[in-house]
This record gives structure tokens, sequence and C-alpha cells, in this order.
């Protein structure tokens, strides 16, 4: 052990005198509030960014396999993947599952009132848990054999005055003329997802093959779900190669780029506050170590006078400040942690999903960020330090000792 750190220890445990330790106390607590607010702000965004994505991807898969040829009115060219494209898909190692959909736009037609809607169509290989986590009556489609139920939104059926068991008349426009299909309303989900709950309806894929005359083995597309969402664009690059010339695919960000703007926009706001929150935690503890260092004068006078060179001092006293930073980044910490798990637990502060497409504030943990910010805020203050630090070069033992 330095004699550097053993004469900090021992000043570390010294009382402090009544000038100094409110002072002290001010800048943990300075400190203590500023990591906390930078943890919560990374937490509440990518729990944010994530309970979005999540959200969207429910509805249309991380990847979409379709036509080379597709268009944004929903009427695609069928397609089929091959068996070996299929193994070749499976076979990445980022890839979790992959089902084939089919769209298809219409109308709900009832006694007083019409509205335009986009069908759905899943077969029973269709990981349904999205919709089973947002069900909030009735029952999930049952597709093991062909059915006429349908799964309707929330917003739907509010807005036409529809509920469970009803039928319903949908209108589908095709080769200039009108098809007509009655389904009976299974289930009502709500995601909160305002864009996709004001028009999409989940139904049985035989039903739009019968309506497009397609064969049983023709499809939209396929979706594909990823197993870690960070390598979206390596995993789509692997896909596109493993595909014939006629089919190509597109991303979870290239089918809503407009919302996924608007989270890379949150971005932004996060880095304001972390840069903000370090600045006043470089101002707090600068201050408190200036404050340190003259209250202490008269022991730098001494231990210049015994041969102790400035340098030696300066690590002394940056220690003991050191201390005050990861004192308050301890107590940051435990704050934030506290908050996040009280917040996941039981959704103390609410949303308003017509607004923020979430019923509460999404909070997600991730260790990686919590060193990455512990690490930031420890590199950045102790730098800062250095320059309050210097001022020790500029007391004389002479005149520090003879003050006293």
């Amino acid at each position: 052990m330095s004699y550097e750190f053993f004469i900090a220890k021992r000043l570390i445990k010294t009382k402090q005198s009544k000038f100094s330790r409110p002072i002290v106390i001010v800048a943990t607590v300075s400190i203590a509030l500023g990591i906390t607010v930078m943890l919560l702000s990374v937490f509440v965004l990518t729990g944010f960014k994530s309970g979005i994505r999540e959200k969207i991807a429910g509805f249309g898969g991380h990847l979409q396999i379709i036509s080379y040829n597709v268009n944004n009115t929903y009427l695609s060219n069928p397609i089929t993947l091959s068996f070996e494209e299929a193994e070749k898909i499976k076979n990445i190692p980022n890839v979790a599952s992959i089902n084939p959909f089919i769209t298809k736009g219409g109308a709900i037609k009832t006694k007083n009132d019409f509205m335009g809607v986009v069908l759905k169509g899943i077969d029973n290989s269709y990981d349904t848990n999205f919709f089973a986590q947002n069900l909030i009556d009735g029952k999930l489609l049952n597709t093991n054999k062909p059915t006429n139920d349908i799964l309707i939104s929330k917003y739907i059926t509010d807005k036409m005055n529809l509920n469970i068991g009803d039928k319903i008349r949908i209108f589908f426009y095709i080769d200039e003329t009108y098809r007509q299909r009655t389904f009976t309303i299974s289930g009502i989900y709500e995601t909160g997802l305002g864009i996709y709950d004001e028009k999409m309806l989940i139904c049985d894929m035989r039903v739009l093959q019968a309506i497009n005359l397609w064969q049983k083995n023709e499809y939209e597309g396929y979706e594909i779900n990823l197993k870690n969402f960070d390598k979206l664009s390596a995993t789509a690059e692997n896909i596109y190669y493993s595909l014939s010339q006629d089919k190509t695919i597109r991303t979870i960000q290239e089918i809503e780029p407009s919302l996924f703007a608007w989270l890379d926009l949150l971005d932004s706001n996060v880095a304001v506050i972390l840069i903000v929150m370090i600045l006043v935690s470089i101002v707090v503890i600068t201050s408190t170590l200036l404050i340190m260092i003259f209250e202490k004068s008269t022991i730098i006078g001494i231990l210049k006078g015994f041969g102790a060179t400035t340098l030696s001092i300066m690590k002394i006293f940056l220690y003991k400040a050191v201390y005050v930073i990861l004192k308050g980044l301890i107590y940051g910490n435990l704050l934030a942690l506290t908050l996040g798990f009280l917040q996941n637990e039981y959704r103390l502060f609410s949303l308003n999903p017509q607004s923020y497409y979430l019923d509460h504030v999404p909070v997600k943990i991730t260790f990686w960020w919590i060193l990455l910010v512990n690490l930031l805020a420890i590199v950045v203050c102790t730098i800062a330090l250095l320059v309050p630090a210097h001022s020790i070069a500029k007391i004389s033992p002479i005149n520090s000792i003879k003050n006293e």
C-alpha cells in the first residue's frame, strides 16, 4: 500500500468539519441522483424501443420474405419457398421461427357503418403468443381445421359497435367486382399500437387463399422472427443470399420507417440527459475537491515540508474525491435498480397508449448499459478532478503552517 493511499484512508475516516461535511454530503447526493437519472433514462429508452419494436414484430415479424415485384396495395404475387430455401433459412443461427402469411385489404359493412380493414391470414404453425398476451376477451383462433372465426381489435369493435360472437360481413374488391365473406368474432385484442389496432384483423389463411384463387402452398410471404434483434442486418443479408431471384427480403425497419425514425430521435434526447448529468456531476465534484484542498491546506503544507511532492499530494486528494464519487455511484445504482424493478413489477407510472403506443413506462435493465454508464461517469469525473488538483501546487508550506 502506497503512503498516498494510506493517508487518503486516514483522511476519509477522520471526522469532517462542520463546513466541509455538508458539502461532501451534497456532492454524494448529487452524484447519486445524477447516476440515477442517467441509468433510468437508458433503462426507459431501451425498454421503450424494445417494447415498440416487439409490438411491430408481433404483427409482421422482424423480417419478411416477399415477392421481388411486391407492391404496397395488398395485391402481391404469391410465392412459395422451396424445401432447400426453407432449410437454409432455418439453419441460420439467429433465426427463431419462420411462418407463412397473407394480407388482404377489405371493408367491414354493418347496418349503420362501414370501415376499411386489413385481414392477415395465418395457419396452425403461426406463433400466436403475441396475440395471446394482448387478448382482452374471447379466445384465439383455432386453425387446425378451416374456420370463419376472426380475431379483431378493441378499437374496431368499439367503433363498429361489435362484440364476441357477432357475425360481420367483409367485402373484397377483386377483378373489378366485390366478393363477400362472413366471419364470426371469436376474440378481441388490444395492443395499444394504433396504426395496427385500427385496421388489422386475424383470420384463417385458407379463407384468403380461396379468395385469391391461390394454391395451398402459395402465400404472400414468410415472416421471420429473430433471437437477437441487434443482428438484424447481418441476418437479413444471410437470408437474402439464400433466396432465389424472384424473392427478396425486407426488415421491420423498412416496413415501419416512420416509427423507427421516431425511436431514433429518442437517442438524442437521452444523449442530452447524459451530457447534462455528467456536467452537473463534474461541477459538483470539482467544487467539492477544491473545498477539501483549501480546508486541508495546513496538512498539505506539512506534507510538503516533509518532502512530499505535489504529485503525491494530488494523489491523496484524488483518492479521497474518487471515494466520494464511488459512494455516490453505489447509492445511485441501488436507487436506479430499485426504481427499475418496482416499475417492471408494479407499473407505477402509466402512459397514454394513444400517444406512446404503450400503457406504462417500459424499463429494460441491461448489465452492459449499467457498466458503460458507470465507467463513463468515473472516467470523466476523475479526469475533471485533475484541474482543481493542480491548485495544490500553489499552496506554500510556510504560509499554510504560519496561518494555522
